[in-house]
């Protein structure tokens, strides 16, 4: 073999990376603004349609931040990520979790405002906030703890459990939530995680009502 392709060759063996120009290590995530999907963002009309669209245009296998710009009241039924995918909710935009049965899945353990199953590499951050909106949950005040819907018309769950959680990870790997506010949630859990291989917690504020 020619000496200068020989030296060639051993030069990118020992050199992988610059045969890694197609597939960088860290690619630069795509953007998407949940608003160029038709998000209306005024907390009155659903945006789940608008959302569900952002996330699932994501291109596969390579990280996407959906972006929801504020100020704006983003009012959605149950929302599913995807592998790759980081919701961007902004300072000043706030993720509203709808009230009504029919806004959630059929299954009680997948009640969430957002979700994620069977996952790798998703999360949530940007500064904004995940309200589950409570409030519209109570039936009847009381001074020590306020009676709540309880969705268990179908016997799948058992008293005041039965209402929606705001985020959960179920079955996911590399987990990241951070810079989030989440408020108000109808049913006591903020976040939940199962069989999470590897996951991060940071910046984060927690906002409990009496009544959950």
């Amino acid at each position: 073999m020619n000496k200068s392709i020989l030296l060639l060759l051993l030069f990118f063996l020992l050199n992988p990376f610059l045969l890694a120009t197609s597939h960088p290590l860290n690619p630069i995530p795509v953007t998407l603004s949940v608003a160029d999907f038709g998000a209306a963002g005024d907390g009155l009309r659903y945006d789940t349609e608008a959302i569900q669209s952002a996330i699932n245009s994501c291109p596969e296998g390579d990280p996407c931040h959906v972006t929801f710009p504020a100020p704006g009241k983003y009012l959605t039924a149950t929302v599913f990520l995807k592998s790759g995918v980081v919701l961007n909710v902004e300072a000043g935009a706030t993720i509203l979790g709808g009230t009504r049965l029919e806004d959630y899945p059929e299954e009680s353990w997948r009640w969430y405002v957002v979700v994620a199953e069977n996952a790798t590499d998703v999360g949530i951050r940007g500064g904004g906030a995940v309200d589950g909106q409570a409030a519209k949950f109570v039936v009847r005040e009381d001074p020590r703890k306020n009676v709540m819907v309880s969705w268990n018309q179908t016997g799948a769950c058992l008293g005041d459990e039965c209402r929606p959680r705001l985020i959960g990870f179920l079955d996911c790997n590399n987990v990241q939530v951070s810079n989030i506010t989440l408020n108000q949630p109808a049913y006591w859990w903020f976040v939940q995680l199962t069989i999470s291989i590897t996951f991060s917690f940071n910046r984060m504020n927690f906002f409990l009502p009496k009544y959950v």
